[in-house]
């Protein structure tokens, strides 16, 4: 068996708001800023980053964070 433990809060990062305007959309923007978030975050000694996400959202924001690593929890 594999007990969770929650990593420590002071090593979480949070992603309040990701929103790419729609003509913008398809020119990896999004990806971009991610990746930048996920530096910064490393660089402050981050190992967890979490953010909220609609799973029925159309535009894909789904599988765009799943592509860059995140999961479902």
């Amino acid at each position: 068996m594999h007990a969770y433990t929650a990593p420590t809060v002071a090593r979480w990062s949070w992603i309040q708001y990701l929103g790419v305007l729609e003509r913008s959309r398809g020119r990896g923007v999004a990806s971009h800023l991610l990746r930048h978030a996920f530096g910064v975050c490393a660089a402050r000694g981050r190992d967890t980053i979490g953010l909220g996400v609609d799973t029925g959202n159309a535009t894909g924001a789904l599988w765009l964070y799943e592509a860059h690593g995140m999961a479902l929890h």
